[in-house]
Order: structure tokens, then sequence, then C-alpha cells
């Protein structure tokens, strides 16, 4: 039988243009490095005693897991990543919820990323100049900004330009990349600089601007019932949630593989050297900032935020894009941070909604979605209605994050269904040789490979199920003490539950036109 009697054609269209340092830059740039600043505002309120830069090193966690996708993409080097995978190990149904779970998750954060850089750039960045000049009216021109419509405005104009560039394919997202972790480093760099003005500068200019004294934040915290010690548990648990969170995109080479030269050293780099150049910037991110304005006060302010204590002096989140104009009263240092920040921010939510494109190309090469789908316009080299599907996904993310927050308030959804999602994909890592026998036989000698004459992907497999259950663990904690809502669990239930609803409806209808239609998923698709 020829793959065209099973598949729609005998080519997915697309082409192997990626390199390896095209892949690296790609996966270190989606999660975010500058990000570290945001999480700040969020673990140690929910984990009290968190060590935000020793929590950095729960990502060694995630090596086991870049390790299965490595082997994963050798063994399938098809653009569609966990679908690919999945469906063809377990179930089709089962291959669609994870892929939908993870690239739902990656175009939530599309929407809602553009959020992120018009309040903690755009906005706060004339905020910050407010404190710096003592002036009234660029703290007003940092209101406008952080206004409903405005943002919604602004924010549907970046999603369109998103959209132009995903037209133009992978070429254009790998050279924003490079743009990207540019300005990263620069943000580091940048406060780095303001950082060398020392914390009694920042404690001086603090106390002169706020009611709220330095040393009042840390005693107020404390009579809160908030804990200022650091433990090794509390440090784990946010490690393990709301740092290994930002990983997500880490591994979303593996979902282009089909678009990439020399799949095995490519995904290798990828993989492990996105989590490595995470690890290194966050943590020199969160010791720069404990560092400027003490670790204890850093941890009580976040506290007086999160809990809506009146003494807290700021509208809006304690973002080191505001906080900058304390440390050094340097408007170019104010002006360089933000727009790092933006750089860093609008980069990362490309990249997080390149990735499911691919994913969504799978799905309808495989019939569970419109065939239509699956076109690949001349001119661009792009999959245009799975572009601008993605995009208008992205932009109800971004709506629900202006108007109603509360839906995706502290994302915790994204890591509950993402490492739901993740369990199964172990799973499938667990099982591929025995299940799948022909193909893994046939798969190159890496993929063989065994420690104690267990197939190294089953123990990757099982590591990445137990990493994914502890993790879950880890956010029943914060959910049953109350400090997150039953919003998380509502979204996690919707994410798992909606594409194994679409997979049988596929399913029926396909069967009404005569199509045969599990037979695809008995082999890889073409490339």
């Amino acid at each position: 039988m020829s793959s065209q009697d099973v598949f729609i054609r005998n080519s997915s269209g697309l082409t192997r243009q990626i390199s390896a340092l095209d892949a690296l830059m790609y996966s270190a740039m989606n999660p975010g490095l500058l990000f570290s600043a945001v999480y700040l505002m969020w673990a140690p309120f929910l984990y009290p005693g968190a060590n935000m830069p020793l929590a950095v090193l729960a990502v060694v966690q995630m090596f086991p897991i870049a390790g299965l996708y490595w082997l994963f993409s050798v063994a399938m080097p098809r653009s569609g990543g966990e679908y690919v995978y999945v469906s063809r190990i377990i179930h089709p149904a089962i291959g669609l919820m994870v892929s939908f779970v993870l690239s739902l998750t990656a175009l939530s954060w599309l929407g809602i990323l553009q959020d992120w850089w018009m309040k903690w750039a755009l906005s706060d960045g004339f905020k910050a100049l407010g404190i710096v000049y003592n002036s009234a009216s660029l703290t007003s021109m940092g209101d406008f900004f952080g206004g409903a419509w405005v943002r919604t405005i602004i924010g549907t104009l970046s999603l369109v330009f998103v959209g132009w560039g995903f037209m133009k394919g992978a070429k254009w997202m790998m050279k924003l990349s490079y743009v990207t972790i540019g300005f990263c480093v620069l943000g580091l760099v940048v406060f780095a600089i303001a950082m060398t003005h020392g914390r009694q500068e920042f404690i001086t200019n603090w106390n002169a601007w706020s009611s709220l004294k330095y040393d009042d934040v840390m005693k107020l915290a404390t009579e809160g019932g908030y804990s200022l010690k650091f433990t090794f548990m509390a440090t784990l648990m946010a490690g393990s949630t709301y740092v290994m969170m930002n990983t997500l995109g880490s591994t979303f080479s593996s979902n282009m593989a089909g678009e990439i030269r020399g799949v095995q050293k490519t995904q290798l780099l990828a993989l492990f050297g996105s989590l490595v150049i995470q690890m290194v910037l966050w943590y020199a991110f969160y010791k720069m900032m404990y560092v400027a304005w003490g670790p204890q006060w850093t941890n009580a302010l976040t506290y007086l935020f999160n809990s809506g204590n009146s003494a807290y002096p700021f509208q809006g989140e304690p973002m080191p894009t505001l906080l900058i104009a304390f440390m050094a009263k340097s408007p170019i240092l104010v002006i360089l941070m933000a727009v790092a920040f933006f750089m860093g921010t609008f980069g990362s939510a490309a990249g997080l909604g390149f990735g499911p494109t691919r994913n969504i190309f799978a799905w309808s090469f495989d019939r569970i979605l419109p065939v239509k789908f699956t076109e690949i316009n001349r001119r661009w080299r792009s999959p245009l209605w799975v572009v601008w599907i993605s995009i208008f996904v992205g932009w109800l993310f971004m709506i629900a994050d202006i108007w109603a927050p509360s839906l995706v308030a502290n994302i915790a959804y994204t890591i509950t269904a993402w490492f739901a999602a993740w369990i199964f994909l172990g799973i499938a890592g667990m099982i591929f040789p025995y299940r799948r026998k022909e193909m893994f036989e046939n798969c190159p000698p890496l993929v063989k490979s065994r420690f104690l004459g267990i197939p190294v992907v089953s123990i990757l497999g099982f590591l990445t199920t137990l990493i994914s259950l502890f993790v879950l663990v880890y956010m029943l904690i914060p959910y049953f003490n109350g400090s997150l809502s039953s919003t998380v669990w509502v979204m996690t239930i919707a994410f798992l539950v909606i594409p194994i609803m679409i997979y049988y409806i596929s399913k029926a209808v396909q069967s009404t036109s005569g199509v045969s239609f599990e037979k695809q998923f008995g082999e890889l698709p073409p490339e």
C-alpha cells in the first residue's frame, strides 16, 4: 500500500530549512528568559519560604523529559511532535488530547503575553519614568496604556503583526529568535548595571517615594502570617511548578522536526541547550534581584501584593521594570529595561504560538481537522489557515486576560493541564519498544539503546510520568490551602475533554464518507 492510499498526499509540503543553531535559539527563546521577574510575584506567595535562585535547580527534572523528546524526534522526525508519537503508540484520540493540551496552552500564552508586555513594559515603563522624574503626567501616561481598551487595540494589532510573521514561515521565526535572545541578554546587563548602585540607594529612594517604608514591608508580611524563612520543600515546589512551567516551548523544536536538518544532532543541542541557557539566565536574574532589594524583603513585597494588603504602594504588580526606577534613578536604564522586557516577551509569545501551528497542521494531515488546513501557500510556504486560526485563539486568551483576568489568574491551569498531558507522553515512552516493536526495531541505533537491558526510551518515559505526577501533586497544595481557585481545575478538565470529543466527532464524520479513518495511524506521515 502506498502512502498516498493512506494520507491525503505524498508530501507534507514543509521543507527542512532549520539549522542546529536556529533550533537552539528558537527553543531557548520560547520559555521567556526574562520571565523570572514575573514568577517572582507568584511563586514565593504560593510557596512561602521559596528561595527563587535555588528554585531554578528544579529544572534539572526536565532533562529526562528532554531526553524522551530527543529519542522520539529521532524515531519519528515529523512535524507534530507529541501528537505523532502518542497517536502512533497509544491511540490517536490520546495523541490528539496530549497535543491539544500543549497546543492550546501555548496558544493561550501567545495571547496572554501580549498583555504582559503592554502592562509590564509599556505601562510600567512610563510609570517608572514618572518615579524617576517625579512626574504625574508620565505616571498618567502609564495608566493610559494600562487601560483595558487601549491594551485591546494595541494587542490586536500586535497579534496581526505576529500572524504576518507566521505567514513568512520558519525562517522569519528563526531570525526573530536571535533578536529576542539578544534583547534578553541586554535586559540582564541593564539590571546588573542598575544593581551596582547598591541596596542602600534603593532603600533611600524607596523610602523617599513610598509611605510604606522599606523595613515595614517585612514587618507587615510577618504580621500577616507569612514566613520569611527559606525552606527546601518550598523551594523545590516553587521550582517544580513556577520555574519548570516556564520551560514550555523548550521542546517545540520537536514539533517542527519535519523542517529541521540533521535531526539527531540538532535536537540534542536544542532540547538540552535551551534548558541550560534558561537555568543560567534565570539564576543570574533571581540572584541579582535578591541582592539588589534583599531576598526576604522581595518575597515579603510579593506577599503584600498578592494578599491585597492596603499598605502595598502600587496599583499593579511589583515588576523589575517598575522597581528599577528606585535602583538608579536613570531614565536610560528604565527605558532599556522596558524595551528588553518588551522584546523578550513579544518574541516568546510568537515562538510559543508558532509551534502549535505545526501540530494543527499534523492533525489536519490525519483528517482529524479539515484537510483544507494543510494547504501550503506557494508564496509564503506556510499553512495560512492554520496560522490565522492560531492567531484567533491567541486573541481570545488575550481578551480573557484583559477583560476577565480571573479566568487565567496565575496561569496555574497551564501547569496542571500540561503535566497531566505529559503523563501520557511518558506512558508512550515506556511502552514504545513493546507495543510498536517493529517500528522500534527500525529506528536509528540511538533510539534502540539500552541500559541494564532496559530500553532507554522506556526509562525516560517512566521518569517523565513520575515527574509529571509530582508536579500535579505540588499544584494541589496551594489549591487546598485556598491560594488557588477552582478555575484551575475547570480549565484543566476542559483542555483534556474537548480533544477527545473532537476526535470521535471527526471519526464519525469521516466514516460517512467511506474513509478508513484509522489506517494512517499505523505508520508515520510522509515528509
